[in-house]
């Protein structure tokens, strides 16, 4: 029930979908978590409130695409970034890996890892332009995921790990009406939409539910 995602802050589709698609996550998953992980292309498991087999399949792994992508956008020389990560030791190696994939296809990525205590601030006063981090829900409502992660950020708690600023306005209509919705039926109809319409616009870019062996 672990999700993991990257998050960039980019106003331009193309270069969100250029990194997504520069990221090899069966290769990351094979060589860096051993296996114990599944490739996932969606926000929400349904563990936390998604509505069950809404998980899609992810963007194909494409550097040639992502290559173009960005020349599309107007970099085609690439550009340099920061990528944030918290030094938990399989985060850390993943996000060596990611950074290594994103250099590959231009967008030149140093890593800079801190302990929670310092990452997560980061995150929730929205002090990054690339991370990873993963999300895991504490009950069955999907609003508190949905709100939590794709809300516009504001003072009243909407957006609170929203770390890339990412606003939507059909976005937050959507899930406002899903913490009101009573009708089982109709919140799911919502909680669909909602997410469908944050893959389309990859607000994020979901990478892995890790497998948790006790």
């Amino acid at each position: 029930g672990v999700f993991s995602s990257a998050v960039l802050q980019r106003q331009d589709l193309r270069v969100r979908r250029a990194v997504y698609q520069a990221i090899n996550i069966d290769l990351v998953i094979q060589k860096v978590l051993k296996g114990l992980a599944t490739p996932t292309g969606d926000l929400l498991a349904p563990e936390f409130g998604a509505p069950p087999g809404l998980d899609g399949p992810r963007l194909r792994y494409d550097p040639v695409h992502a290559r173009e992508l960005l020349r599309d956008a107007g970099y085609p020389r690439g550009f340099d970034l920061t990528m944030d990560c918290v030094n938990v030791a399989f985060r850390e190696h993943v996000c060596q890996a990611i950074a290594a994939m994103l250099t590959q296809v231009g967008i030149r990525t140093a890593l800079h890892t801190s302990p929670s205590t310092q990452f997560f601030p980061m995150i929730t006063q929205g002090k990054v332009s690339l991370a990873e981090f993963g999300f895991t829900g504490t009950s069955e409502d999907p609003w508190q995921g949905l709100n939590g992660l794709l809300h516009t950020w504001d003072k009243d708690g909407g957006g609170t790990f929203n770390a890339g600023r990412y606003s939507n306005p059909r976005l937050d209509a959507l899930i406002d009406a899903v913490r009101s919705e009573r009708d089982p039926d109709k919140r799911r109809t919502l909680v669909a939409t909602a997410l469908k319409l944050a893959s389309d616009d990859i607000a994020y870019i979901p990478l892995y539910r890790r497998s948790l062996t006790w």
